[in-house]
């Protein structure tokens, strides 16, 4: 597999430059066709539900600062899609959809090998994250997770992180493409990795798709999410693999877990997939 269409989510949001320049720096990696995509959200759909203590006029009010916020978004959007992408020289495709934009990312991810996305923080958080479920259970490929600041390269150093399940195999499959052009790839493998799946083993698997890896184990008393953070940033990475939700969303969303900690934490684009 390789990858030849990339999404990217354009959500004139404040980590949105970062996110358009990673993914054009991904396709120039890949000569690949990049779909740059920016959801309008209705605001008939977003008025809260009121009590009967909110007039008509104040209904009114609040509806026309949500018309207000989503137009500010869209330009914002747009005009970071000229000034970055428009140059760019790829093949590009702008489209702008108005709906709730988990159900337009899921369906649009469909028909495209990475979805890339900022990471939801802060005032961000909520409608990101959903976006990110639906990137990730729903689409059937994998998501590209951008921090702030964009980094000048993405996949030359990658750490990818190792546990034997399920998650983490899906996620090697999709990171194949990004790992064989690597200059340095490190396996990172915890002590409550399945050891009926050892790192050697995944050695020899890259091995045959002609990526040179090295392996490492690691312990980190703050968790295994903080010490793959910490282990990307030792070895310089410019990208992390992991499986995402080992757990339930839920458990990790209520009790944390490693997804959460590296989403947090991670200064570098996470390569995830379920």
């Amino acid at each position: 597999m390789s990858i030849k269409t990339i999404l990217v989510l354009a959500d004139g949001g404040p980590g949105g430059d970062a996110t358009l320049a990673t993914a054009i720096t991904v396709a120039r990696g890949f000569a690949a066709h990049l779909d740059v995509l920016h959801v309008r959200a209705d605001p008939e759909t977003m008025v809260p539900i009121v009590g009967e203590g909110m007039s008509g006029a104040m209904v009114e009010q609040v509806m026309e600062a949500m018309a207000r916020a989503v137009e500010t978004r869209a330009a914002a959007a747009r005009t970071a899609y000229e000034r970055l992408c428009a140059p760019s020289g790829l093949s590009l495709a702008w489209r702008e959809v108005t709906g709730r934009e988990p159900e337009i990312v899921a369906l649009s991810g469909r028909v495209a090998d990475l979805t890339v996305l900022s990471r939801p923080s802060g005032e961000s958080e909520a409608p990101l994250a959903a976006t990110l479920d639906a990137a990730l259970f729903e689409t059937g490929r994998p998501a590209l997770v951008v921090p702030a600041p964009a980094l000048p390269a993405v996949g030359s150093r990658i750490v990818l992180a190792w546990d034997g399940s399920v998650q983490a195999a899906r996620a090697v499959g999709a990171a194949l493409p990004f790992l064989r052009l690597a200059q340095q790839v490190t396996v990172a493998t915890a002590g409550e990795a399945d050891r009926r799946v050892p790192a050697e083993a995944l050695l020899a698997y890259l091995a045959r798709h002609e990526v040179r890896a090295q392996s490492e184990s690691f312990a980190s008393t703050a968790g295994v999410g903080k010490g793959l953070v910490e282990q990307a940033a030792r070895l310089r990475a410019d990208l992390l693999v992991m499986g995402a939700y080992g757990h339930s969303r839920l458990r990790e969303m209520i009790l944390g877990g490693a997804t959460r900690e590296v989403l947090t934490a991670s200064p570098v684009p996470v390569l995830m997939a379920h």
